[in-house]
C-alpha cells in the first residue's frame, strides 16, 4: 500500500477504485493530448511521468536531474517554452494536490 488511493478498496472492500499510478497516468495522457508535442516531448513527458509517480511531486529543477539529464542538459530549453514548462508544474501540482 502506498498511497490513499491504493487503501480505501482494502478498508471500504470495494473494488473498482483506481489505483494512484493509474490515475496519474491517465491525467498525463489527457495532459499530453490537450497539446501539440512532437515525440521528442512526449518522451521527455513519460520521462517526467515516472519522476512524478516515484517523487510524487515535481519542480522545475527535476526537469534537470537524474534520468532527465539523459535527453540533454538542454532538453528542456530545446523542446518547451517557459509557459509550457509553467503549465507542466502547476499541473503537477494539481495532480499532488
Amino acid at each position: 500500500m502506498n498511497s490513499l488511493l491504493s487503501f480505501l478498496p482494502e478498508l471500504f472492500e470495494i473494488g473498482g477504485l483506481p489505483d494512484y499510478q493509474d490515475v496519474v497516468r491517465r491525467n498525463f495522457e489527457e495532459f499530453i493530448a490537450q497539446q501539440q508535442f512532437n515525440a521528442n516531448q512526449i518522451r521527455f513527458l513519460r520521462a517526467v511521468q515516472n519522476v512524478f509517480l516515484k517523487n510524487r511531486r515535481l519542480e522545475v529543477a527535476d526537469l534537470y536531474e537524474e534520468p532527465l539529464d539523459r535527453f540533454g542538459e538542454d532538453a528542456v530549453e530545446r523542446w518547451f517554452s517557459e509557459e509550457e514548462v509553467d503549465e507542466l508544474i502547476e499541473f503537477a501540482e494539481r495532480l499532488a494536490a
